[in-house]
């Protein structure tokens, strides 16, 4: 009798080819070496499957060339994009809201209104938002004023090149404070409160100092009025309570005190930072 040979059919054959063929190919494609160069050439983001996002900072500041310069320092961060820039205190509410910041770099001078407030602002309407003061201001009283009112940072005008370590400090939790005013708020402690030339304005509330401060640079009720868009009688009712608590007993005692409170602060400016023009705030 023959020998029968069982055959498979050609198309199961042709199938069973191709299965393995492709198995071949995987465990080609699964070897350690093609894995690794695959990653070296992939991004992080396309590694993890979840994109990079960079934290946004708005920035508020109402001296031109200084936001100038810190929108080129952001530019060149792989951790942070600015999203919105202003001087004005109203418009930056607005830009805080639209475009939900992770970081303010604020300054405390603006138009329309005032920094500290601003800082106040924006906790209460994204207590997750972190905003750092850039200023000229590095006494100790204006630096304490702005972490009361709940800032995480605060950066004098010659340390902005520290704008960046200070970010990523905050945006690890951290509160900062830059190399220049460090050794003010030191130095207030040091030498105790009751020397320091601003420790009668303590007694005042942050929109009291605020409109103090707006009347020792010769602004009127009217004009106070309009600048911080509120009515003739709640600047004078801020005046009378002024009054009260630095036993001033009429306009022009006010006028003088708050004049004389400006010329100290401009020259204790001077003097720490002899090459700097005396802006104040």
């Amino acid at each position: 009798m023959g020998t029968h040979v069982h055959t498979q059919p050609r198309k199961e054959r042709q199938k069973l080819n191709a299965q393995g063929h492709a198995g071949q190919r995987q465990r080609a494609d699964d070897t350690p070496g093609r894995t690794l160069i695959k990653s070296l050439t992939e991004t992080p983001g396309e590694v993890s499957g979840k994109p990079l996002t960079k934290a946004k900072v708005l920035v508020v500041h109402g001296i031109g060339f200084v936001r100038s310069g810190v929108l080129w320092l952001i530019a060149k961060s792989m951790q942070f994009v600015t999203c919105g820039e202003t001087d004005d205190a109203p418009r930056a509410r607005e830009l805080f809201l639209r475009l939900k910041p992770d970081i303010v770099l604020l300054g405390l001078t603006l138009r329309g209104g005032d920094g500290i407030q601003l800082i106040k602002d924006f906790r209460n309407l994204n207590p997750a938002a972190a905003t750092v003061v850039l200023s000229a201001s590095d006494d100790a009283l204006s630096v304490r004023r702005a972490f009361r009112a709940g800032a995480r940072g605060y950066l004098s005008i010659d340390d902005a090149s520290e704008m960046l370590r200070a970010f990523d400090e905050i945006s690890n939790g951290h509160a900062y404070v830059s190399a220049g005013v460090l050794p003010v708020i030191l130095g207030s402690f040091v030498a105790g409160k009751k020397e320091s030339p601003s420790y009668e304005m303590n007694s005042l509330s942050d929109r009291e100092l605020e409109i103090f401060s707006f009347i020792g640079r010769g602004f009127s009720v009217s004009q106070l009025a309009i600048e911080l868009h509120v009515s003739v009688k709640t600047i004078e009712t801020h005046e009378m309570r002024i009054k009260g608590k630095l036993a001033l007993r009429n306009a022009a005692e006010l006028r003088e005190k708050a004049r004389e409170w400006m010329a100290k602060s401009a020259l204790n400016l001077m003097r720490r930072h002899p090459e700097r023009e005396p802006q104040l705030r």
